[in-house]
């Protein structure tokens, strides 16, 4: 990964530590697109741009409601658009009391991450005695739990007949569907928990390690950035929805479009924990070798 421009830097620093008290700022991940801005009067003044995508994780020393939001929303608007990112925000108390593979995660990401910003007098700080490693039976346990919540919903929204059942209620099922497997896909191949549960956040996470759900769910036209935005309205929208409010044909769409992620998602998964499992044999099996 290529080094943060300094100007970045500082924009970063400045939009994150003003908006929350900040203990420190790693950068993980950076997605880099280059795109022409064309001109049909002065073609020899047309622009090559470039875009770029952080992954971040702030340790802060506050909590904030809607804090990494926010934080998104204005680092976009200082830019123009030209860098986004994705925060992950944990409070450094957090660090005190981790599962195994969030251990794993955080430790991974302060030894070898851009360090952007530390505060020097409250750095944060993971007491570990050795170097941390994946708990990967807990790791498939959680896949496990994920698993029978979407075979649960799953029996409901693809084994239903009834034409009066609404659309927008089995499209909010579908939500849950994603959200469910997006959460698997990043526990398996990143050992991270979030704790925040956006859908578009959750697909960017998603794409720091795979295309899956870009590949199901692209959201580059008009026409899947539509489709996209019925998948992603959190459940709570049906307080103030109506009958059958979602557009059937984008609904067949969508249900169509998550039982291919959800098959496909199911073979990267189990794929991955293999492996993950064989890595794990062949190291156990070296440490036991006589020297």
């Amino acid at each position: 990964m290529n080094a943060i421009e300094f100007s970045q830097q500082k924009e970063l620093k400045e939009v994150i530590t003003g908006h929350i008290k900040t203990s420190a700022i790693y950068c993980f991940g950076r997605n880099v697109t280059a795109y022409s801005s064309s001109r049909k009067i002065y073609p020899d003044k047309e622009l090559q741009k470039e875009h770029s995508h952080l992954y971040l994780l702030v340790f802060v020393q506050e909590t904030k409601e809607n804090a990494g939001n926010d934080i998104s929303n204005k680092i976009k608007t200082k830019t123009e658009g030209s860098l986004t990112v994705t925060v992950l925000i944990h409070h450094v108390q957090s660090l005190k009391d981790l599962c195994q593979d969030q251990q794993f995660f955080f430790w991974q990401i302060m030894q070898n991450a851009e360090l952007l910003f530390q505060d020097i007098n409250k750095p944060p700080y993971l007491n570990i005695s050795e170097t941390p490693k994946r708990n990967l039976k807990s790791t498939s346990h959680y896949i496990a739990w994920r698993k029978n919540n979407i075979a649960t919903i799953w029996g409901w929204v693809y084994n239903d007949d009834d034409a009066s059942s609404s659309d927008e209620v089995k499209m909010s099922a579908l939500h849950q569907i994603v959200e469910q497997i997006c959460l698997s896909l990043i526990r398996v191949f990143a050992g991270y928990t979030p704790n925040h549960f956006a859908l578009e956040y959750l697909f960017n996470l998603c794409e720091y390690f795979t295309t899956i759900t870009a590949d199901f769910f692209p959201r580059q036209t008009l026409e899947d950035k539509s489709i996209f935005k019925l998948l992603k309205q959190q459940p709570n929208t049906l307080r103030f929805s109506k009958t059958n409010d979602v557009d059937y044909l984008y609904y067949q769409v969508v249900e169509e479009r998550c039982k291919n992620f959800k098959n496909q998602a199911e073979i990267l998964i189990q794929n991955e924990i293999d492996q993950l499992n064989e890595v794990k044999n062949e190291s156990e099996k070296t440490d036991k070798e006589p020297v």
